[in-house]
C-alpha cells in the first residue's frame, strides 16, 4: 500500500514539476542583482510596466538601441532603468529581445541559492517515518517574511496494523542565510486520522483521531534550477481522547520553489 502511495505522490510531482516552463521556472522569485546588466534593446521598440505584470500600466517605452539597465528580477519579470534613470518592468522574453554592448545575446541572471531565500512559494513530497509506521506527504508552502515561511501539509500513514491520514499547518524559520545550505527549526500542529486493518469485537472502535504538535529541525539543500533537497527530524506529541503519547518522526524529500 505504502509503494503505491509513493509511487503516485512520485509520479504527480512530477508531473507538476514537468510542467513548468522555461519561463515559469522563475516565477515569483525576487532578488537584487549584485551588478546591473547593462543591454541594447534591438527591437523597434519595449514597452515598460509600472510592475512585475501584465495587469500593470504601460509607462514607458525605449527605443532601438537605446541602452538599459538590468537591476533586479521578480519570477519572470525584470525591473530595469533607462539613461534617465526611469525605471520599470520588462517580461523576460521582452528583455530577450535585446544585447549586450558587445553584440552578443542577452546573458540573464540564472535561479541560484540565493532565489531560494527569496521564493514565496514551494511545492513538495516527502517520505519518512513516524515512530513503527511509514509516511508519505504532500507539502505546500508560502514565505511570509525573509526567514519564516507557513506551510500546508497532507500526508499517508501506514503502519503494519494501523493506517491513517495526516494533515496541518507549519512554521518555518529559517535565520542562516550566508551559507551553501539552509538550516531551519520547524514547529506545527494538525490532526491524524487512523484505522485499524483488521475489524475490531462489536462494541470496540475501528476508527479514532487524534490531535498532534510537534517541533523540529532540518536542512535545505539547493541543487539547481529550482528544486531543493529537504531533510527534517521531528519530535511528535499525540492527543487521543483517551490517552496521549510521543514519537520521533523523520522525512527526506525534494521541494520546487516558484
Amino acid at each position: 500500500m505504502f509503494r503505491k502511495f509513493l509511487a503516485f505522490y512520485c509520479v504527480m510531482s512530477l508531473s507538476i514539476f514537468s510542467s513548468l516552463s522555461s519561463a515559469e521556472i522563475n516565477q515569483a522569485v525576487s532578488s537584487d542583482l549584485t551588478h546591473s546588466v547593462q543591454l541594447i534593446v534591438i527591437d523597434t521598440f519595449l514597452e515598460i510596466h509600472s510592475g512585475p505584470g501584465r495587469g500593470y500600466p504601460i509607462i514607458n517605452t525605449m527605443e532601438q538601441d537605446e541602452p538599459i539597465n538590468v537591476l533586479r528580477r521578480r519570477g519572470s519579470w525584470y525591473q530595469v532603468s533607462n539613461r534617465h534613470n526611469k525605471k520599470g518592468w520588462i517580461q523576460q522574453e521582452k528583455l530577450a529581445r535585446t544585447i549586450a554592448p558587445s553584440g552578443l545575446p542577452a546573458a540573464l541572471p540564472d535561479t541560484q541559492h540565493g532565489d531560494y531565500l527569496a521564493q514565496q512559494g514551494r511545492i513538495g513530497f516527502s517520505i519518512g517515518q513516524q515512530g513503527d509506521a511509514e509516511t508519505a506527504t504532500l507539502i505546500a508552502g508560502f514565505r511570509l517574511l525573509s526567514f519564516v515561511g507557513a506551510e500546508i501539509e497532507y500526508g499517508q500513514i501506514f503502519g503494519s496494523s494501523i493506517d491513517g491520514i495526516s494533515y496541518g499547518a507549519n512554521l518555518l524559520f529559517e535565520p542562516i542565510k550566508s551559507w551553501s545550505f539552509t538550516p531551519f527549526i520547524s514547529t506545527g500542529f494538525g490532526k491524524q486520522q487512523w484505522q485499524q486493518k483488521e475489524k475490531q469485537n462489536v462494541g470496540k472502535r475501528n476508527e479514532f483521531n487524534s490531535d498532534h504538535t510537534f517541533i523540529g529541525a532540518g536542512i535545505n539543500y539547493y541543487i539547481g534550477y529550482n528544486f531543493v533537497v529537504r531533510g527534517e527530524y521531528r519530535e511528535v506529541s499525540l492527543t487521543g481522547a483517551n490517552d496521549s503519547l510521543r514519537n520521533s518522526a523523520w522525512r527526506v524529500g525534494f521541494s520546487s520553489f516558484f
